[in-house]
């Protein structure tokens, strides 16, 4: 293929069919116009392509608008993803090749020439972020662990410990759902002030977990048996023998009891284990809770944030994220 001949375009709504379309040649499961809504309808994600001579979609380079919040302020961001270079034009690695040319096209446009975002962070595979890496588009600056937890049987304190708790299914219909997620998400970010965090208020993880064209995940709330109050929310990712934690919201004490509790509902469930994705700094924060069970670790991937930020943003590049299966994958 000649890369001479490979330009960038700007892809919306007009484009949706194509970029469904190079979403099914490229791994092999069709993208649902729902599913392409919820990703990118109404502003919520940016994305831009390469056209081949023949103007024929050869590649996508998608993101997704987000907030994140370091030493107390919030920053417009963007959380790219959703890159897709069919098979043939992938042998082109370089300045001109196919993703490149998509890639540099929108952080031209929205975090270098005319930065309207702060930062751009993102989970690149190996190969990406090698190659973002050399032409400059990333830095990769941490790595995402993978924890397993056994879930089944739970020792016999677990389950002491666990009746001191209850658990309710989160209502997404009840009037109070976000008033009390957005309590959840003020106790964790007044807590995790040390971390560069992406925004996970109540607006957040409703379109994140609740409005998910598929719906495959289920939350619930965590209370005191004894006195009622909230202490946390966690939402998990229903398998067969294994279901994925993707994210938990409340004050940090409540750490170790919101990842306990969430175990306990795998098991309950009938699953064998629990796994989660984690942040490097944030991973060795579990591990170092008192009464923690053990969990493998090993390595899921690394994240990245783009060279070239905007002014006041290098702390990005230096502090620890928060970063949890909720934020890796859009599953």
């Amino acid at each position: 293929m000649n890369a001479r001949s490979w330009y960038a375009v700007n892809l919306g709504a007009t484009e949706a069919p194509e970029v469904r379309a190079l979403f099914t040649q490229v791994f092999g499961q069709p993208m649902s116009e729902a599913l392409w809504q919820w990703r990118y309808g109404d502003g919520r994600g940016l994305a831009t392509g390469t056209r081949d001579a023949d103007g024929t979609l050869i590649a996508h380079y998608g993101s997704t608008v987000r907030t994140v919040l370091w030493d107390g302020q919030e920053h417009p961001a963007l959380q790219m993803g959703d890159a897709m270079v069919v098979e043939k034009a992938r042998g082109v690695l370089s300045r001109n090749g196919a993703f490149a040319t998509a890639a540099r096209s929108l952080l031209e446009q929205q975090l270098w020439s005319q930065p309207r975002f702060a930062v751009g962070f993102g989970f690149p595979h190996q190969r990406a972020g090698r190659l973002g890496e050399a032409l400059g588009m990333y830095e990769m600056v941490g790595e995402i662990r993978s924890l397993e937890w056994q879930c089944q049987p739970l020792p016999a304190e677990d389950h002491s410990f666990i009746r001191r708790w209850a658990t309710a299914p989160l209502d997404w219909t009840d009037p109070q759902t976000n008033t009390l997620l957005d309590s959840l998400w003020s106790d964790l970010r007044n807590d995790a002030q040390g971390f560069v965090l992406p925004q996970r208020d109540a607006q957040w993880w409703r379109h994140r977990f609740a409005n998910h064209p598929d719906a495959p995940y289920r939350g619930w709330w965590v209370r005191s048996r004894f006195t009622r109050r909230i202490l946390g929310a966690v939402v998990l990712r229903p398998g067969t023998a294994s279901w994925e934690l993707m994210d938990w919201l409340g004050p940090t004490r409540q750490m170790g009891t919101l990842l306990l509790v969430a175990r306990a509902l795998a098991a309950s469930a009938g699953a064998s284990k629990m796994t989660g994705w984690f942040s490097g700094p944030l991973a060795q924060r579990i591990h170092a809770l008192d009464g923690s069970p053990p969990a493998n670790d090993q390595l899921a991937c690394q994240y990245c944030v783009n060279q070239r930020m905007a002014t006041g943003s290098q702390a990005t590049r230096t502090q620890p994220w928060w970063l949890t299966s909720g934020d890796t994958d859009f599953r």
